[in-house]
């Protein structure tokens, strides 16, 4: 006889309602329910997911909507802001659940009209069984609504194939979905708004969201901010899906950040230390380095999994992106590579640059093939600047003094 376990999930859910400019509104889910963002990456500080509806002579247009799960709540929040039967339009900007989840439910609420990239409307009937009315949208395709012009601009893999952002002429606006996206809550709505230590938090959130959801496509990033740069002029506001809204002169700053990301640039002497330590072997060896480092003035960013703590790996590949140097020091397991740093490796050669200075070094007692695993697994993956070295367990001092000899020569 199977006793059946009942999960209830409480949902920590607050939405803001925000005028961005006259017509233009902003409705922010924020979301500090969702632990693993995408089932994978560790968000303790939280996501949210913007929507924003545009008031024109022709009807109200929704951009985006939120995760299914915070739909009842979503559509209640709009139906506070404006009459569902005013809704003309739904821009679906990207078919990813987290904006695409309320769809269904606004549509049918409203006989609304769904706008998207010609390959969204297939995922818009696969996921949601979606039988409604659907308009797909070209590259460059112009929609008139008499007091504005709505521009659909494609840009493929930011982070999807069907990715595509709207710029509206009149208010110099471009709503721009995943890209320019961050993770974080944060009480204010702008990004200029923030105390110069919370803009340096959330500079950190925005990269770490850049590298664990778009750093596999970061070759896509440049092309397609500098198309956007293109066709969009004197831009003034940028209004993405996650995070906070950026205008004036920050708009610059965000464009120049996502220029930066998605050439690779690294900052000079940075280095992120991953520890993976069984018995404290590892560990002990890392901890006697780390005052040379920071005497030889090296900026460090340091991640531990041992029997005590798990760093998290969101965080890691945020700060392993921009880095000049990663040194990955782990233990032996069974003869090979420690298995969490088999998987740290492997998200190394999927969201993170190639122009990496990286050391191993791996600690063993009896078998030492740790290293050369966690080494080949990156080199396979075009990392080509790449140092193994060796101790046996207890017995460090020459491999730290071969680290440090190392890093000088190339600081």
């Amino acid at each position: 006889m199977f006793s059946i376990h009942k999960v209830v999930v409480i949902l920590e859910i607050n939405i803001v309602k925000h005028r961005i400019t006259s017509e233009l509104y902003l409705i922010r889910v924020e979301d500090r329910s969702t632990n693993f963002f995408e089932s994978l990456w560790e968000i303790p500080e939280g996501v949210t997911y913007n929507s924003y509806i545009l008031f024109t002579d022709k009807g109200v247009v929704l951009f985006d909507t939120a995760k299914h799960m915070f739909a009842e709540q979503y559509v209640e929040a709009l139906r506070e802001t404006i009459d569902l039967k005013d809704i003309k339009y739904i821009v679906t900007h990207h078919l990813e659940p987290d904006h695409s989840g309320c769809i269904k439910l606004v549509v049918e609420n409203s006989g609304a009209t769904v706008i998207g990239h010609p390959l969204a409307e297939k995922m818009m009937r696969s996921f949601y069984k979606y039988t409604g009315s659907f308009k797909s949208v070209r590259d460059g395709e112009v929609l008139d609504l008499g007091s504005y012009t709505l521009k659909f601009i494609h840009v493929p893999w930011l982070h999807w194939p069907e990715t595509m952002v709207t710029y509206i002429p009149e208010k110099k606006a471009l709503i721009s979905c995943d890209v320019f996206g961050s993770f974080g809550i944060f009480r204010e709505v702008f990004y200029d708004e923030l105390s110069l230590e919370a803009r340096n938090k959330y500079r950190f959130f925005m990269k770490k969201y850049f590298a664990d959801i778009i750093g596999f496509y970061r070759d896509w990033v440049t092309k397609n901010i500098e198309k956007l740069l293109a066709i969009t002029s004197n831009l003034e506001l940028v209004l993405p899906a996650h995070g906070l809204c950026w205008r004036g002169s920050g708009v610059r700053e965000a464009l120049d950040l996502y220029l930066k990301w998605g050439k690779g640039v690294f900052e000079e002497s940075k280095i992120t230390i991953v520890v993976f330590s069984m018995y404290g072997f590892v560990e002990k060896a890392v901890n006697e380095m780390l005052h040379k480092l920071e005497n030889a003035g090296f900026k460090i960013s340091l991640f531990k999994f041992n029997d005590r703590e798990r760093g998290l790996i969101s965080d890691l590949i945020g700060e392993a992106y921009d880095s000049e140097y990663i040194i990955l020091a782990l233990s032996t397991y069974d003869n090979d590579a420690f298995p969490i740093a088999r998987y740290v490796a492997y998200l190394m050669t999927r969201k993170i640059p190639r122009n990496k200075k990286i050391i191993v070094l791996s600690a063993y007692g009896w078998g030492s093939r740790g290293g050369v695993e966690v080494s080949s697994i990156l080199k396979q993956n075009g990392f080509n600047n790449i140092q193994i070295l060796d101790f046996v367990a207890g017995v460090h001092d020459n491999a730290i003094d071969s680290v440090m000899k190392l890093l000088l020569e190339n600081h």
